[in-house]
């Protein structure tokens, strides 16, 4: 304690007035905005760091329990970069301060197979950089190391090495200090009360207690109090935040009686339990995240603290108490215990947010730990850090942290507030790309929803849009028709004959598919061509009638996203993207409108229009029948546009693009007609056995053909160099990025993309793939894979994934020379490796032209 009173005298002045101005104000004295701070002092940013308390002892920092979660963790790779800087900076700054550090590891239990089959995963990715990690199978093992915990159900236990705890108040403190000795200033007790903006949404300035501080750029760490400042400005005289503060509890008790525990005694995560344990040789933590006893802060009015922090309640924590005790019956024979009430801000979809906000140019936010703050805000920091004097970042991918992943509706409160408990109560859980929230459902549908429900549809949801997943075969009328929870990781999944019976309709016959949830905009004005000829990457000056697939690259050649364009006149352009960018891709499009003072507008028409994919060998035939008109490959062949009628309903644009590689058409109908040409649809569909198809069946169709998609397989880290996409990037034109694509032709890859057929795959019994698996070459880690499913006319599973090269690049000869395989859950498959798209039986004439995404 010695080195905490010293570090606090050191940087605790008694300020009474503020600097005058500062490159950056941080509000926040927790461990986001102290590791903000040391990052952009560290950079020689003239830093002003703001606390309405006292750095560290408030928040969701000063009564967090103080543990750190190794990389192993997280399936993502993103996260796993940004949770190897926190614990490299944490361990950095232990080796020359003086602060609680203890490297205890953690260790994960496992109940079910469901569990047992993440331990499985996680070990599989863990045991390529630390070949400490454990997994133990043997109960009695479990019982001689842990002779405290009752493992008689334990299946599996996962021992990672590299967990930490620590003591997060001096952690804080000491980031601080440094970041005082960079040039920062450190002001204590000095709320901020308004964040000024000009008239261009400007930030200039932050009022605090002490006083006014000139700024262009103000970063609000404030933790479960961020998006809370007032910005007069503003319509809501606020930023929306899509972050809402839960509750939660942990118990403070004595030393367990037993000699059996230490300091270096692992933190413990009962996974089915929903539990977690920490044992030491002078006291034991230990909390629960069942989701009943997990509450949203209520809102208090009339003062200067938004949130009314709850009295611990035992009878609300009985759930956990319950099963913690059934773990570690020891707990029973401690004297005494407080129940503390933690509190920490939730984001929907359980990753945290940073990033300049679309809402006020200068304003940054870094917020949304979801209960693990001291993994993730080290590496944030950095992150954001990069994100505000590069313009990109340099440790990590930041497209799933990204402040731009979230609209309008994530930041509602009563969305959050339906949402955000079920997230805490995921803290110590991994999540896949398949999982579902059951709360905060209902919010987007596309008119014709009940129709589809009716028809069988199992909707997941994705950016608040139900779409359906796939079709249950004979649907009960008082259904829950939403998923929820995630795909099992092992054997057959419950949706697998349905996906089956709708991808052979799509190959053989036509499957109809609700496409509404992708991004949609219009693109108009007098720069139009020449606005989007610059962002593009494709040429996109083509004649009108005619859709474009194009990348836009930010200024180092990596995807901003992947799009189609169509042209519907001289100066009218027509956009589709990934449903998550709607409005990500929006705020790159109106930054460099600006830049370019281009004479453009951009329009989200999201919401306008009903998106249904027809596809398959007879929808030419379906299309012909519904319209009219003749959609023969002259007519019009894939790659086309056109605006048309269905019956008495106009204005419908039409696009002969599947995004799956088969042939058909997806219609953007009007909302107000959508019923009716729905209805027509289905009508004329019974002649041609037309069958609903769900987004299952589309991620099977695209994988056999190598469509990538963007944010599970491309990023802003991958260019079209490496991802096979080159062919379409036209370097006659100047477009962003292009220097950096040139550079990279010249000298090579080092990574690049492939695509996997697994071999000896019995999808029975196996653990299936589901991106993030270690791609190994004769016995060593080449890469990994990104998504995977299932090959229905391949026979077998396919997985995306990249392989890598760092020292020597990756040629031809290095992907079609040596043994490949994939670890799946500790078990490893041959792999055979295409670069480019197989060739497929295809029933459709323009096989294999229309569909070839790579050459």
């Amino acid at each position: 304690m010695i080195g905490h009173r010293l570090a606090r005298w050191r940087w605790s002045r008694s300020y009474t007035t503020a600097v005058a101005n500062a490159d950056v104000v941080i509000c926040g004295g927790g461990i986001s905005g102290t590791s903000i701070a040391y990052h952009l002092a560290k950079r020689g940013k003239k830093v002003a760091l703001v606390e309405k308390d006292s750095i560290g002892c408030s928040g969701a920092t000063g009564l967090s329990a103080g543990l750190v979660s190794a990389p192993i963790f997280w399936q993502d790779t993103s996260l796993q970069a940004i949770a190897q800087a926190s614990l490299d900076l944490y361990s950095d700054l232990a080796k020359t301060c003086k602060f609680r550090y203890v490297k205890c590891g953690r260790t994960y239990l496992a109940s079910s197979m469901a569990n047992e089959i993440l331990l499985r995963r996680m070990y599989s990715r863990g045991i390529v950089h630390n070949d400490k990690v454990e997994l133990l199978d043997c109960q009695s093992e479990m019982l001689e190391r842990w002779p405290f915990l009752q493992t008689e159900d334990v299946q599996l236990a996962l021992f990672s090495p590299e967990d930490v705890a620590l003591d997060p108040v001096a952690l804080c403190q000491h980031l601080s200090l440094i970041a005082k000795d960079y040039g920062a200033l450190v002001y204590e007790s000095n709320p901020v009360l308004e964040v000024h903006i000009g008239d261009e949404k400007q930030v200039y300035g932050v009022s605090t207690k002490m006083g006014f501080i000139e700024t262009s750029h103000f970063v609000d760490a404030g933790g479960i109090w961020a998006g809370s400042h007032l910005v007069k400005a503003l319509p809501h005289q606020h930023v929306q935040t899509a972050a809402y503060p839960c509750t939660y509890s942990y118990i403070h008790t004595s030393k367990l009686p037993t000699g059996s525990v230490s300091d270096m005694t692992p933190i413990f995560n009962d996974l089915d339990g929903n539990i977690m344990l920490r044992t030491t040789s002078f006291k034991t933590l230990c909390a629960g995240f069942a989701e009943e006893s997990i509450r949203p802060l209520a809102r208090q009015t009339g003062t200067t603290t938004p949130w009314q922090h709850p009295e611990p309640d035992w009878n609300n924590f009985d759930p956990n108490l319950e099963k913690l005790i059934s773990r570690c019956p020891m707990l029973g024979e401690c004297n005494h215990g407080d129940l503390i009430v933690g509190m920490e801000a939730y984001t929907p979809d359980k990753l945290p947010t940073i990033g300049e906000s679309s809402q006020a140019k200068g304003y940054w936010v870094m917020c949304g730990m979801n209960g693990q703050g001291l993994s993730l805000a080290g590496g944030l920091g950095k992150v954001l850090g990069e994100l505000m004097c590069d313009s990109q970042s340099s440790t990590a991918d930041v497209a799933r942290v990204d402040v731009g992943r979230f609209i309008d509706l994530h930041a509602n409160n009563q969305y959050l507030i339906g949402r955000t408990p079920e997230v805490a109560a995921l803290t110590y859980s991994n999540l896949y790309h398949s999982h579902q929230c059951h709360t905060a459902r209902n919010l987007r549908m596309a008119p014709i929803y009940h129709q589809l429900r009716d028809a069988g549809a199992v909707f997941g949801e994705i950016m608040g849009y139900e779409r359906p997943l796939w079709f249950e075969k004979t649907p009960k009328s008082e259904r829950n028709a939403l998923m929820s929870g995630q795909d099992s990781l092992i054997g057959k999944p419950e949706w697998f004959e349905r996906v089956a019976s709708e991808y052979e309709a799509c190959r053989e016959r036509v499957g109809l598919m609700d496409m509404s949830s992708f991004s949609k905009y219009d693109i108009t004005g007098e720069d139009a061509v020449e606005y989007l000829q610059f962002l593009c990457s494709a040429n996109v000056d083509e004649p009108i009638g005619t859709t474009v697939y194009t990348g836009m690259q930010h200024q180092k050649g990596g995807y901003v996203t992947d799009c189609t364009l169509s042209r519907l006149g001289d100066k009218k352009f027509f956009m589709v993207a990934p449903t998550i960018q709607q409005e990500r891709v929006l705020v790159w499009m109106k930054k460099w409108q600006a830049i370019l003072k281009a004479r453009v507008h951009v329009q989200d028409v999201t919401g306008a229009y009903t998106a249904l994919d027809l596809i398959g060998p007879s929808s030419r035939y379906l299309m012909g029948d519904i319209t009219g008109l003749s959609m023969s490959s002259n007519d019009f062949p894939t790659f086309r546009c056109q605006e048309i009628n269905i019956g008495m309903a106009t204005g419908i644009r039409a696009i002969s693009v599947t995004h799956c590689g088969e042939l058909g058409w997806v219609i953007y109908i009007p909302n107000e007609v959508a019923q009716n040409v729905y209805e027509k649809i289905l009508e004329a569909g019974k002649e041609y056995s037309l069958q609903h198809a769900g987004y299952y069946t589309l991620r099977q169709l695209r994988i056999e053909k190598f469509y990538v998609y963007w944010g599970q397989d491309i990023n802003a880290t991958v260019t079209p160099v490496e991802c096979g996409r080159l062919f379409r990037v036209d370097f006659k034109k100047e477009f962003v990025g292009k220097k950096a694509l040139e550079e990279q032709v010249e000298r090579g890859v080092s990574k690049r993309f492939v695509q996997l057929l697994v071999d000896g795959h019995d999808k029975e019994t196996d653990p299936w793939p589901q991106g993030g698996e270690t791609i190994l070459k004769d016995g060593r880690a080449v890469g990994l894979t990104t998504s995977a499913a299932y090959g229905f006319t391949l026979g077998c599973q396919v997985c995306i994934g990249y392989v890598e090269n760092k020292e020597f690049g990756v040629s031809p000869e290095f992907v079609s020379s040596g043994h490949f395989e994939i670890d799946i859950a500790g078990k490893r498959f041959t792999c055979r490796v295409n670069v480019h798209s197989p060739s497929l039986p295809m029933i459709s004439s323009e096989h294999p032209l229309h569909y070839r995404p790579t050459q």
